[in-house]
């Protein structure tokens, strides 16, 4: 904290005596000791954190966050240890309901011969969305809907056993053969098809925190996730593809 004096130097005369300091002297002064005062207090804990209008979420034994920042940091992304392990789980949950937009219904990816409906269960629970997928992709409640600014997540399973009985164990087998500008389609509750184009396929692992964004400030997005079965159970690829165009032609199946 700096310390400010201020002096006033009149001239000695026998016959004058010493005039005051002038009005706004003074009150810059007063200024001043307020505002020194507060810093004084604020060190001591006498200032509350949200004097600056935001209110302190606190939990306890954590440092008090904004309410702003606690929902935003809860919304803009999803882990990925958070989706299912895509294997062959059975086991069923309650599931919680959230509200929903233009859902997806169909996902169609013409240069791999993909052509399955899309699943929209209103459950978080990892185990029951990993019983869904016996029957398919499935979208993920807590990310986009098309039409959206944000991440619309769609994630199935993938299996190279030699001999598999329900198909739907390799729906997503062939998402790592993609390459950056292959188109994707899908196909909204609206009736209409939502274009995507690929940018990238990357190989990802559960353990080590990988996050997949989810923020509307970074555009409009599809993000397709499988496990890797080759490389271990927590192995993933995760394919993200931005945002077309959207065009009412029916895409044929």
């Amino acid at each position: 904290m700096r310390y400010y004096s201020v002096t006033y130097m009149t001239t000695a005369s026998p016959h004058k005596t010493s005039k005051k300091p002038p009005a706004p002297v003074f009150l810059s002064a007063v200024i001043l000791l307020f505002f020194c005062s507060l810093s004084v207090a604020d060190s001591i804990g006498f200032v509350p954190d949200y004097i600056d209008g935001s209110t302190p979420v606190t939990t306890s034994g954590t440092t008090p966050t904004t309410a702003t920042t606690a929902t935003s940091a809860a919304n803009d992304s999803v882990a990925l240890s958070s989706l299912p392990q895509l294997g062959e789980t059975n086991t069923s949950a309650t599931p919680t309901t959230l509200p929903t937009g233009i859902e997806p219904t169909r996902l169609i990816i013409s240069s791999i011969n993909l052509d399955l409906p899309v699943q929209n269960p209103s459950t978080t629970n990892v185990d029951t969305l990993d019983n869904l997928l016996k029957n398919g992709p499935a979208h993920y409640i807590n990310s986009a809907d098309l039409g959206q600014a944000g991440n619309l997540i769609i994630f199935a399973h993938s299996s190279h056993l030699p001999i598999v009985i329900n198909k739907m164990f390799q729906a997503f087998n062939k998402i790592p053969d993609l390459n950056a500008g292959d188109s994707i389609t899908v196909v909204g509750s609206d009736g209409k098809n939502y274009l995507y184009s690929v940018v990238s396929v990357v190989k990802a692992d559960t353990n080590d925190g990988t996050t997949i964004d989810t923020s509307p400030t970074h555009g409009t997005n599809l993000t397709l996730v499988t496990c890797d079965t080759l490389t271990g159970v927590s192995a993933r690829f995760v394919l993200t593809a931005t945002f077309v165009g959207v065009s009412s032609v029916v895409v044929g199946k």
